[in-house]
């Protein structure tokens, strides 16, 4: 029903709002110990924890704009495939989301875009350790706070600047490539629907 729906929508939206370091601290207090129990780690501050918190936070991004793309959908093509005898599922299923596909894929790609430049909650729960990690559950410390640790102590001009901004490039360039790519995609389901 749209209430229903516009209820979860503005729910959904507003996980968007809430600042990365409530996420930070949620994984602290609650998701690493919570993981470290289950699966008996050392420590539960690790890549898996980060990687489980950036999925909850890219949901409000890739939910809303799927949603978008699903609704945006044109009435014709629901009609013209209820005029075939299709049943409703099959209409979603073979139609509308086939339809909204480029657009699903945007949504996709924005929400991996936000997170990628995330800094704050993968600082507080990634562990921190300056190691290639071999596994998930062992603490690593990601580009983002790579760069948010040690800028304001590495000395303009040396290689340990010129290796963080080397970082910082590698970050922007795929962020841009995401963006492109989601832009693309974006451009592709207007013109088709």
């Amino acid at each position: 029903t749209p209430k229903i729906r516009n209820f979860l929508k503005l729910a959904i939206e507003m996980l968007a709002g809430i600042p990365s370091v409530i996420y930070g601290f949620l994984g602290i207090v609650v998701l690493g110990p919570w993981l470290q129990n289950l699966l008996d780690l050392p420590i539960g501050l690790c890549s898996l924890t980060a990687s489980l918190l950036l999925a909850l936070m890219a949901i409000p991004t890739i939910t809303s704009l799927s949603e978008d793309a699903l609704f945006s959908v044109s009435k014709d093509y629901k009609e013209a495939s209820y005029a075939l005898g299709a049943t409703k599922w099959e209409t979603i299923i073979k139609v509308i989301v086939p339809a909204a596909f480029p657009g699903i894929n945007t949504a996709v790609l924005l929400g991996m875009g936000r997170v990628i430049g995330e800094t704050m909650t993968v600082l507080m729960v990634a562990g921190g350790a300056a190691v290639i990690p071999r596994s998930f559950l062992e603490p690593a410390r990601p580009i983002t706070a790579t760069i948010a640790l040690e800028m304001g102590e590495a000395v303009v001009g040396s290689n340990h600047y010129h290796a963080l901004f080397s970082l910082a490039c590698i970050l922007f360039i795929v962020s841009l490539a995401l963006n492109l790519a989601a832009d693309y995609l974006l451009t592709k389901f207007r013109r088709t629907s």
